[in-house]
């Protein structure tokens, strides 16, 4: 079967709007099967990234239009629920030795690994597999699904400690923030949903940076959170756009590339792995206490920085950035756009921002909640197009291109000295 295959192909095209009485559901229900089972079989294969978007998307259309308006609510207002059993599920050990084991187990066995009550690990696994995390495979007796192996994930483990224990609480305060500031457009990034949330006028970089396990957890998060997403350089192209144009001549510190808050520096990392006879120095700048956790690679230097102090490094072929400025507001962010710029050599340094470059039309639920998150957090934004221009230009820069692809969550922002 093809792998670029289309769900909207298999469904007549009434049902994305269709409401269906109880009595003319039925006939729906074997087609609907039969596409749950295509699609469990062209998942065995790698999909295109752009047709599981459009294809989960299509899933959750049909879903919001087969429920009942009761159901709709109950479903979305206990959605925090699943969230608890899912952290449960990891601080326990459950889903990791479920994944482990060569059969089911049951809950009296699976009670005895882990070592929680039995009468309690019953009630979470009915809760689990209620939401398919888990499946039922006789009376009491469980095996792991797609769910519960994605959580032994670094990147699913970190994610839900570093969201159940610092980015979701704000979420809920939002609300109360944006009433009391009369429904006005946050950004003033000290007084924020985060503070409310946590009852402190400390910025969540310094409350995260005092906690340990919170900063540990975040260096996971940011190394793995692009897993099972298109990485830049999948459609940004490099060498003509960057390698072919170095110059060492021009480039008084011999440097190609600065990952700038690169975290663990995965993306100047995935650059020289695509480009391993690259010309220059690969090098990546973050607090000195994030470098502190990142693993010495050949190849790539490390250079504790502020970026809203002066970049010390000038005259670079490349400065990027990857989802950075969402952190701030316009003024900070200009002026972390200025105190790079000032280092750039005129046409010849390139600045790449990979961030989400939202659509005023048709935005995915990823990047609309990540744009209430960055608004819960720092009173910041996902910006459009037009944002990231105006931005870019009162920073001296001008846009040569915006980059991007079908299927990608962020877009490459390739700028220059205006």
């Amino acid at each position: 079967m093809s792998t670029s295959l289309h769900l909207a192909s298999h469904l007549p095209s009434s049902v994305p709007s269709m409401t269906l009485a109880a009595h003319a559901a039925e006939p729906w229900i074997p087609q609907l099967q039969s596409i749950s089972t295509q699609v469990a079989q062209d998942g065995a294969v790698e999909l295109d990234s752009a047709t599981r978007k459009e294809g989960a998307a299509l899933a959750r259309m049909i879903m919001v239009d087969l429920e009942h308006p009761g159901d709709l609510i109950d479903r979305i207002i206990h959605q925090p629920g699943e969230n608890a059993l899912i952290r449960i599920a990891i601080d326990t050990g459950l889903f990791l030795a479920l994944t482990e084991s060569s059969s089911p187990l049951t809950a009296e066995a699976l009670a005895s690994k882990i070592n929680v009550e039995v009468t309690l690990l019953e009630r979470i696994l009915r809760g689990l597999a209620a939401m398919h995390a888990v499946k039922e495979t006789g009376l009491d007796e469980y095996s792991p699904t797609k769910v519960s192996k994605a959580f032994t994930s670094a990147k699913g483990a970190s994610m839900a400690c570093i969201f159940g224990d610092l980015l979701s609480p704000p979420w809920s305060k939002l609300p109360q923030l944006l009433k009391a500031t009369g429904y006005r457009n946050p950004t003033d990034p000290d007084w924020t949903a985060f503070n409310i949330a946590f009852n402190t006028k400390d910025h969540m970089w310094d409350v995260m940076g005092s906690d340990p396990e919170l900063l540990r957890n975040f260096g996971i998060f940011m190394a793995t959170q692009t897993v099972g997403r298109l990485n830049f350089l999948d459609f940004y192209p490099a060498k003509k756009q960057l390698i072919d144009g170095y110059e060492s001549e021009l480039n008084t510190g011999g440097v190609m590339f600065v990952d700038i808050g690169g975290a663990r520096g995965e993306e100047a990392l995935e650059f020289r792995r695509r480009h391993p006879g690259h010309p220059g120095r690969l090098i990546l700048q973050d607090q000195a206490d994030t470098l502190k956790q990142v693993p010495v690679s050949e190849g790539l230097e490390m250079m504790a920085h502020d970026f809203f102090t002066p970049q010390p490094i000038c005259g670079a072929r490349v400065y990027y950035f990857r989802r950075i400025f969402h952190d701030w507001n316009d003024a900070l962010s200009l002026k972390i756009l200025q105190k790079t710029a000032a280092a750039m050599a005129p046409g010849y340094s390139k600045m790449l921002i990979n961030d989400i470059v939202m659509p005023r039309r048709g935005a995915s639920s990823f990047a609309t909640t990540q744009d209430l998150l960055m608004m819960s957090l720092f009173s910041s934004l996902e910006r459009t197009e037009q944002q990231w221009r105006d931005l870019l230009q009162a920073a001296g820069l001008k846009i040569l291109r915006i980059w991007s692809t079908q299927g990608a969550v962020e877009s490459i922002i390739e700028a220059v000295l205006a």
